[in-house]
This record gives C-alpha cells, structure tokens and sequence, in this order.
C-alpha cells in the first residue's frame, strides 16, 4: 500500500517546553542546527511523501513563512486550527476537508533516526482496519510517565492512553489513517479532551485500530527542556540524521 500524504500537527504554543515565552513557536525550535518542522518534513520526505498538511495555530502566519523560506522538496498545504490552546484533536479535525482517503499523521515534536512511517503500510490493512499506530515495545530514553500506553493483541490494539495498565508498548505519534479518524473524533464526548488518542481509543473499542512496530529505531518526543537536551545529544549519535536545510535522513 502506497501512503503520499501525511498530516503534520504543528499548532502548539511549546509551553512545556517553553519556547512561547522566549518568542519561539514550538514548531520553529532548533534542535540538531535545524527547526522541528524541517526535522518533520525531512521525515516525511524520506517516507516517500508527496505532500503534507501542515497545521498550525500559534504564530502560525510566521511558521507558515519559515516552511516556505525552507524551499521544502514536497507540496505543502496549511490549514490553521480555531484555537491552538485546545487539545490535539481539534489540530486533526483542521485538516478533514484536505485529507487524503489515507494519509500519515506525524506530530511535529517526535524525532525519529530513521524514515520509520514506511513501517505503518508495510503489511495490507486487515479485514475492518481503519486506522495504525506505530508502536514502541521496548523505548529507551521515553519518559514512561508522561508517555501514552498501549495495550496489545498481537497487532491489535485493545486500549490506548496514559493510563493504560498493564500496557506492551508505547506510541511513537505516527499513525496511518484513513478517514475515519475524522468520525472518530466527532464521537468523542463533550465531557473528554478531544485528542487523537481519544478518537484511536474510539476505533480500538471497534477493533478498527492495529498496530506496527518501529523496531528499534530510537526517536524522541521533544515536550520539555530536558527531552529538547536529550536530544540534542541522540541526535549526534544516531546513525541517520536529518542535514541542516531539511533535507532526507542520511544512508
């Protein structure tokens, strides 16, 4: 199965990690020499994408600038979010009236060593499977405690949150989708965020959400001053690194 669209979230203000007080929007801090956004791109670029849906909210009109100052090598499409402050399934939601039949999400705060979303469309779709989480069993360096946990059968996922007990793996934020994620997300009740994991947990409860698994490739979700540190230094370790400029991960 062939995926050359992705959804990229990049609303956020960066308050974890601070960015929004300094002036930065979370989207636009450097880690590695190069922005999250060029790190995302990069990303999807070496998945084999085509174009992505970029979603901005905070300072977007400025993300928006930098994206194409970067001169990126696939088409880009921006769609901004009514509120950044609200949570990221409000960002997804933005996106519907551009998505593809499937389609990526990235969120635009995860790094990975290696182009990883190939691994979600490896394996054809099961008989009622509409949605995939790529899905850690054994991280290293994640911060368990703020991590969302997902429980598994197989590849099928049984429950997804992060509160989840017992769980087997941790979400990495990359997803295949389809559309209705989008359906998911309206169910979600008034009385819950409305989050991507809310809409995956909506699908799971139907045994429409499965699972891939990264494989080891070390990643980071970069929410705080301290995971921004980390990585900084993982990303001079890896073996395959985003170059300053966006462009693909290095062979």
């Amino acid at each position: 199965m062939i995926v050359t669209q992705t959804v990229i979230l990049a609303a956020g203000l960066g308050s974890r990690l601070g960015s929004a007080e300094a002036g930065v929007p979370k989207p636009l801090v450097i880690v590695g020499g190069v922005p999250l956004i060029a790190h995302a791109l990069a990303h999807a670029r070496a998945s084999g994408c085509r174009e992505a849906i970029v979603v901005v909210g905070y300072e977007g009109s400025r993300v928006r600038a930098a994206v194409e100052a970067m001169g990126p090598a696939l088409a880009i499409r921006f769609v901004e979010t009514p509120d950044a402050t609200a949570p990221n399934g409000h960002s997804l939601l933005a996106a519907e009236p551009l998505a593809a039949p499937r389609f990526f999400l990235q969120m635009v705060d995860h790094l990975f060593a290696a182009a990883v979303l190939p691994t979600l469309v490896a394996a054809r779709p099961g008989d009622g499977e509409a949605s995939r989480v790529l899905v850690d069993r054994a991280p290293v360096g994640i911060d368990l405690s703020d991590a969302t946990r997902v429980r598994l059968d197989g590849h099928r996922v049984l429950a997804i949150g992060k509160a989840v007990e017992p769980w087997d793996a941790i979400d990495t934020g990359c997803f295949a989708l389809t559309r209705a994620v989008f359906e998911a997300l309206r169910e979600v009740p008034a009385s819950e965020p409305r989050t991507v994991s809310a809409a995956m947990r909506r699908l799971a409860a139907r045994g429409a959400l499965s699972s891939a698994e990264i494989g080891g490739v070390p990643w980071v979700d970069v929410d705080t001053p301290a995971d921004r540190a980390d990585a900084e230094r993982f990303l001079t370790s890896w073996a395959d690194v985003a170059p300053a400029g966006g462009g693909a991960p290095r062979r």
